[in-house]
């Protein structure tokens, strides 16, 4: 079983005589999944400042994790039924706003828009040869079941070829079932280099990149509308007083690095999984390089 990080730790218990005169805490029940990139935790750790920023106004809170990792496609069943799990991360497509209840200020200040490339090292001359968004489409990429930039890609006429779960999506770049694979800013680099000692010959592509608006969100269980109306509280106070962005910087610094190659070039794709109102509604908490490109797109 995963420890939870320090953030996520109980207080110590308090005497009897205290503890009978204080409110029931809201128990809040996240998804445990294992990844290399630093997304999760940062996850985690907003999720546990949001509660503590709202503590003020809803009470205390408790927040258990669950002992068992769930893809992301489970998760939402699982919020849908409203028993296991109170909260996940996603980013919105259709299925995840009927099936659950979106906070909408998003968490990740569209960082997830910018989408890279893992590849092999024995493909670069093809990675040379993309100079259009058309180039691009020629060269299959990997995708998992459930994800959301599926979708987008097929829609934009890309060749996706699916895999199993996340960990068997390296394997097949590895081994040549397809000659990329997607993966956000902040998720390439970490997986390469957790990657490199069991598959040798991958790198990161950096001749190129996409930018879609790609939102990310806490959805919360249809049964518990208070707690997505505490999420937004804490949220937009969190942002209010620096902490979120704090936490941000601390915690994707070294991946925005990514941005600063003069040679990238960067394909737009409208994202077919939302229309043009979620950026609008979540501008005040973009990146600068988030609204340049998408003014930029219109």
């Amino acid at each position: 079983m995963k420890l939870l990080p320090a953030p996520l730790m109980l207080l110590a218990a308090l005497p009897a005589t205290v503890h009978a005169a204080m409110p029931t805490p809201l128990v809040v029940t996240i998804p445990f999944m294992e990844r290399e990139a630093p997304h999760r935790a940062y996850a985690d750790e907003l999720l546990t400042l949001a509660l503590e920023q709202s503590r003020d106004k809803y009470g205390p809170y408790r927040i258990v994790q669950q002992r068992e990792e769930t893809v992301i496609r489970r998760q939402l069943l699982e919020l849908q039924d409203g028993h296991s799990l109170s909260v996940a991360v996603a980013m919105p497509t259709q299925e995840w706003l009927d099936g659950a209840l979106p906070v909408r200020v998003p968490i990740m200040r569209g960082l997830p828009s910018f989408r890279f490339f893992l590849g092999r090292q024995s493909d670069v001359p093809l990675h040379e040869s993309v100079s259009t968004v058309n180039d691009l489409r020629r060269l299959s990429i990997g995708q998992g079941p459930g994800w959301s930039t599926a979708r987008l890609l097929e829609d934009n006429g890309f060749n996706v070829v699916y895999g199993g779960a996340h960990p068997t999506l390296i394997p097949m770049l590895h081994s040549g079932r397809f000659q990329l694979l997607m993966r956000g800013i902040y998720e390439v680099e970490p997986e390469l280099q957790a990657q490199q000692h069991a598959h040798s010959g991958l790198l990161v592509v950096k001749q190129f990149a996409i930018y879609t608006y790609m939102p990310m969100y806490f959805f919360v269980a249809r049964n518990q509308p208070q707690l997505a109306e505490r999420l937004e509280y804490g949220l937009k106070k969190a942002y209010a007083n620096g902490q979120a962005d704090r936490l941000f910087k601390r915690s994707f610094g070294d991946s925005l690095k990514l941005l600063r190659n003069r040679h990238l070039k960067i394909f737009h794709l409208p994202n077919t999984n939302i229309d043009k109102s979620f950026f609008e509604h979540d501008r005040p908490y973009l990146l600068d390089a988030v609204v340049a490109l998408e003014k930029q797109a219109w």
